[in-house]
């Protein structure tokens, strides 16, 4: 049977770059630098949470960090003559160590709409506000196909609507292809704190196809392919439509002995 695996991972080193780049001199340092990454992200992802952080991305070296955030709102992170950039880097260098020299760079992203991150913590966002999970996730799967996406999935789990038992509802609009492995998969897990529990949130967006570098059939490409998969007439409609009302049959002719 197939399985169900994390298609950001299923990706990675294909058309994923890894989230953290850097090669360490032995297990030791591996360990180290692996907590550090995880105390970045989590010292970001908290701090500036009204930012909209999609994405943090760590290169490093011996002597050098270099930390790219992916954010809708870069103007938090930069702030006034990048006052907030340099508290920023002061604060990631008191996590890797004094030697190291740290390198900040904010990324805006362009189309918030088709992240699978910012997606599913506005899903979370709505749970946790007290809005319908399935209101919540019908306008997030709206929003995300008028924003070019060729397919979304979503899905949550837990105490839906406060009940005893747990359950899991999902949606799915478009096309979604996870085993392809050239299909621009994005995913992500989000959860939502709410006063019945923690609610599990999960989003699928497929942006299309990627060959090499170029993203291609895009939204556009997959409707021109349902307009011509629904032009075809129906199954038996030739027949009856070639059929007029008013022509009878012809009648039989006697056979003579």
């Amino acid at each position: 049977m197939g399985q169900k695996v994390n298609p950001n991972g299923l990706r990675f080193g294909i058309n994923k770059q890894w989230l953290s780049r850097w090669v360490p001199t032995d297990q030791l340092q591996m360990a180290k630098w692996l907590v550090e990454d995880d105390k970045i992200r989590k010292y970001l992802s908290t701090k500036y949470k009204n930012a909209g952080i999609d994405h943090v991305e760590i290169e490093r070296d011996q002597q050098r960090v270099n930390v790219y955030v992916y954010a809708v709102q870069s103007g938090l992170l930069i702030g006034t003559e990048a006052s907030e950039k340099k508290l920023i880097e002061l604060a990631i260098n008191k996590i890797v160590g004094r030697k190291q020299l740290v390198s900040l760079k904010v990324v805006e992203v362009q189309i918030p709409e088709l992240q699978a991150s910012l997606m599913a913590r506005e899903i979370a966002d709505a749970i946790e506000n007290r809005v319908s999970f399935r209101i919540a996730q019908k306008m997030v799967i709206k929003k995300v196909l008028k924003a070019g996406a060729r397919g979304i999935k979503t899905h949550v789990s837990g105490r839906l609507g406060g009940v005893e038992m747990a359950r899991e509802e999902g949606y799915t609009q478009g096309v979604m292809t996870l085993h392809t492995l050239r299909a621009d998969i994005d995913y992500s897990m989000q959860e939502a704190h709410t006063t019945y529990g923690i609610i599990g949130v999960k989003v699928w967006i497929n942006r299309g196809e990627l060959f090499g570098n170029k993203l291609v059939n895009s939204v556009a490409h997959a409707a021109n392919k349902e307009f011509s998969r629904s032009s075809k007439p129906k199954k038996g409609s030739f027949n009856r439509s070639s059929r007029s009302k008013n022509t009878k049959p012809a009648p039989k002719q006697a056979v003579s002995e």
